[in-house]
């Protein structure tokens, strides 16, 4: 080649331009979390960018330093334990020997301070460690660092993430209403979601995932800015592996439970891509009152849970609110629709009902079981029969209605419990309504 010739650049292709779009945004300033998105559009995040973005999607780039005014003693009464597992999360770090210990005294510092700031006594099972390993490989200073890690626990990380915690009772009716069957599996051998999801949750998959892993999910998790989509990630988890967790029926608890809590380990970066893609989907097929009646489990509100909401380990499935129920059925699309199916007795619903409701008299599986047989029979072809013909009635999601009268619902309820041995979808009215005129019941 002559010298002095200038090469001109070869052109960029429009898979590259993507990654230079978004550097300009950044450098840039001022960029918001949806203008990322539409230029990411669920790519993989480049590694010297991803810092940038999560700060955006955390909602803290250009925030100050929460520690300045802090004094930097550690001195909690469980400092040592503290100290101890920060330590053990430095040896399994490959950092420079000459690094290690101002990284250990930023990560002791960012619990320790959480601790104090938030009045919390630290615990090893807060699985808070976990969750810095995604944060502590963006390489960022002490204050981004806290920032981030705070950001990450305000709004993702559950109230009430514990053993027995109301989080894991509302993904247990989440996975009855899609998989009954694996649910009636675990329920059997008396494996419930804290024992084996605690720390997919606590961690956000950090535990388990490989630290790439591990930010393929973020970077897809933050730009989604749900924290309610870390259930149909979870969701989607156990879905992909039922027929190995129905196959272990002769295995005992602790075995099953080993095998589940381990589950996420197997994720590669391949199966990202179809993991995001099915929650997508399965969060399309579930209720909007799952988010909504639980929206006070994420964020700063001071209201916390309210005590008549506070146990859902009671619940028989999945409670729905009547506006979303009328709401749903007047509108055309790919959302969520209702087959209504109302079991008070006939003179209640006889004297008004839901023009679109099927009548199933709760009370004939007792007094008349085949009666009620034959009835249930007709529901489902009737279901059946409306989803084909696009009426306004039809949906795939079983909704029961009662009186709101516990005496009455007792039947209901055992109508319930035969319908989920039998099919998917299946929810009732939070509040419950009658002769057009909604008078509102708490179940």
């Amino acid at each position: 080649m002559a010298e002095g010739v200038e090469v001109p650049p070869l052109p960029q292709s429009s898979d590259d331009r993507w990654e230079k779009d978004l550097e300009e945004a950044l450098e840039a300033g001022g960029c918001d979390l949806e203008t990322l998105r539409n230029i990411i559009q669920g790519r993989p995040l480049p590694t010297d960018l991803r810092a940038k973005v999560w700060k955006i999607a955390l909602n803290v780039a250009g925030k100050g330093d929460s520690l300045a005014s802090w004094d930097g003693m550690l001195d909690l009464p469980e400092q040592n334990t503290i100290h101890k597992d920060c330590l053990e999360f430095i040896d399994h770090l490959t950092v420079p020997e000459e690094k290690a210990a101002e990284l250990l005294l930023d990560i002791e510092s960012v619990i320790t301070f959480y601790c104090k700031s938030r009045n919390i006594k630290y615990s090893t099972s807060l699985s808070w460690i976990h969750l810095l390993k995604p944060l502590v490989h963006l390489q960022l200073p002490r204050s981004d660092l806290y920032n981030c890690f705070y950001a990450v626990m305000n709004k993702y990380i559950p109230r009430d993430c514990s053993l027995k915690g109301r989080p894991f009772h509302l993904f247990r009716l989440l996975i009855q209403y899609h998989e009954p069957e694996l649910c009636s599996f675990l329920d059997t051998k008396k494996i419930t979601p804290d024992s084996y999801a605690l720390n997919w949750l606590g961690s956000l998959f950090a535990c388990y995932c490989s630290i790439e892993v591990t930010q393929a999910i973020w970077d897809g998790y933050l730009q989604q800015a749900d924290p309610f989509f870390i259930y149909f990630l979870m969701l989607i988890i156990l879905v992909n592996t039922k027929e190995v967790i129905l196959a272990q029926e002769s295995d005992g608890k602790e075995e099953v439970i080993q095998f589940l809590e381990k589950t996420p380990s197997s994720l590669n970066l391949e199966d990202i891509e179809d993991l995001f893609s099915l929650a997508q989907y399965y969060c399309s097929k579930t209720p909007a009152s799952f988010r909504k009646d639980n929206h006070h489990l994420f964020g700063s509100t001071l209201l916390g849970i309210k005590d008549d909401d506070a146990d859902l380990s009671q619940a028989l499935c999945l409670a729905i609110s009547v506006s979303e129920i009328l709401q749903a059925n007047q509108l055309q699309g790919e959302g969520v629709r209702f087959f209504v199916v109302d079991c008070r007795p006939a003179e209640q619903y006889n004297a008004g009902h839901l023009s679109t409701a099927f009548h199933l008299d709760s009370d004939l599986m007792l007094q008349n079981p085949s009666e009620f047989a034959q009835s249930v029979k007709s529901l489902l072809e009737a279901q059946k029969q409306s989803i084909e013909s696009g009426s306004i009635a039809g949906g795939e999601h079983l909704c029961f209605m009662g009186s709101g009268r516990e005496e009455e619902d007792m039947y209901m309820n055992m109508v319930l419990a035969h319908f989920l041995q039998l099919i998917y979808f299946v929810s009732i009215p939070r509040f419950l309504c009658a002769y057009q005129v909604y008078f509102l019941f708490k179940f």
